[in-house]
């Protein structure tokens, strides 16, 4: 399998700014549950390198003056069509266990892990989620209740809407993400192709469960 179909995409990476203040750094270290970070510079379209988390925290924490972009580690760069065992081997040579995912155009297009392409080769091992619980469930009213990590193309055969060959992002929280452009809260909804989506849970800031339902104006066209 090609690396953009496993890689975290653009939209989901927790990333930290090198040109941020120390106060908003100091923030993003303490929050985070990652124990790497991208680092870039002003921006996700500048990515320069990996950051520890820990290596961070104590370097700002301590007495002595604080430089980012001194811990920066060197990343891997790999094409978002390359092979996942190709990627595998990279990265065991790494500096650090994560690569860069750019695009034919070399932008920037997500991240991906060791522990991302190892799930794909064994099988996806979700400990946080029901075995029995399905990631789709149609309900009486014709609407769905699906999960945040549903692959894009399994949401879009379900409600039979069209995803474009270009795309940013390959998880339905992915795409909710991609078209309200910031991260949502519990109950905000946004409407594409004839469906609503509106966010039902989430687990920190990861989307959990989103509702889709047939928009209002779709119910309205069916009836006339």
């Amino acid at each position: 399998r090609s690396v953009r179909a496993i890689m975290t995409p653009r939209t989901e990476v927790a990333w930290i700014d090198l040109d941020a203040s120390r106060a908003d750094i100091r923030k993003r270290l303490l929050e985070t549950s990652y124990s790497m970070l991208p680092a870039g510079k002003g921006s996700v379209d500048h990515m320069v390198g990996v950051v520890r988390t820990r290596e961070a925290l104590v370097a700002l924490l301590g007495r002595q003056a604080f430089d980012l972009a001194a811990l920066v580690r060197t990343a891997p760069i790999v094409h978002d069509n390359a092979d996942a065992l190709d990627v595998l081997a990279t990265l065991k040579e790494a500096e650090v266990p994560m690569a860069l995912v750019h695009d034919e155009y070399g932008d920037f297009e997500g991240v991906v892990t060791p522990a991302d392409i190892l799930e794909t080769i064994v099988g996806v091992f979700r400990s946080d989620v029901d075995e029995d619980e399905p990631a789709a469930v149609e309900r009486d009213d014709g609407s769905w209740l699906l999960a945040g990590y549903l692959p894009i193309d399994e949401m879009a055969d379900t409600l039979g809407i069209p995803m474009p060959e270009k795309r940013d992002y390959e998880t339905l929280a992915g795409f909710v993400l991609s078209h309200m452009h910031h991260l949502p809260q519990v109950g905000e909804h946004v409407d594409v192709m004839g469906w609503r989506f509106e966010v039902m849970d989430l687990d920190g800031r990861r989307i959990d469960k989103v509702l889709a339902s047939r928009s209002i104006k779709t119910h309205r066209e069916a009836r006339t």
